[in-house]
């Protein structure tokens, strides 16, 4: 049996049990097909990444240590969000690679969490013409080890179909949300704060409560 780690990046902004659910149906999946999940990482985009509604790292970080508190394989790591600069995610799943096999050992891979959406934006272009995703950098991920949910009205198999990203040296698990939806976003979960409605019961309660302390979305 194969030990791997998982990492989720994202915004996290703020982190929904959305985010959470993901990465228990990927343990699960995973485990089932005979791979050992030794750990979960939840690493937040550093302040550099630059999208507007996006708030302090600092915040952000903070929310997902307190939404992971409870949590007895699942923790929150810094180490890209503490940067001013935007990292790439191959990067970032290289750094934690380094990290995983100095606390793990040499055999332990490590797997990138992603939703179906996020795959379909592999093949697509920025209003300037360039690449959202470097090509070398998808079929490197690809390869390594990559976990995909697929969203409702998503289609990520056609996706790495187009790509060309089949066959012995890819390395993509395809995972199902069988028990809760994942209609939850950090999107709505903002617009509903700036309008004053309830968030009880999308987010966990302490991080509800980071949010009420720091006035975050209002």
């Amino acid at each position: 049996m194969r030990n791997v780690v998982i990492l989720a990046v994202g915004s996290f902004n703020p982190p929904t049990f959305g985010h959470l659910r993901m990465l228990e149906d990927a343990k699960d999946s995973l485990q089932k097909a005979g791979i050992n999940v030794l750990e979960g990482i939840m690493s937040p985009v550093s302040d550099g990444y630059g999208k507007k509604t996006l708030i302090s790292s600092d915040h952000r970080f903070a929310m997902v240590l307190a939404a992971t508190q409870d949590s007895d394989w699942i923790r929150a790591d810094s180490w890209e969000c503490s940067k001013s600069e935007w990292t790439t995610t191959l990067n970032v799943l290289k750094h934690h690679e380094q990290d995983v096999k100095e606390r793990f050992g040499d055999d332990v891979g490590i797997y990138l969490l992603v939703g179906g959406d996020v795959v379909e934006t592999f093949d697509k272009f920025n209003a300037d013409g360039s690449p959202v995703w470097i090509r070398e950098d998808v079929e490197q991920l690809a390869s390594n080890g990559l976990v995909v949910q697929p969203r409702p009205g998503s289609d990520p198999k056609k996706t790495l179909e187009i790509l060309g990203l089949q066959g012995e040296n890819i390395n993509v698990h395809m995972i199902r949300n069988e028990i809760a939806s994942n209609a939850i976003s950090s999107t709505r979960l903002r617009a509903a704060i700036k309008e004053h409605r309830s968030i009880k019961y999308t987010t966990p309660e302490s991080v509800i409560k980071y949010i009420k302390e720091h006035n975050l979305y209002e």
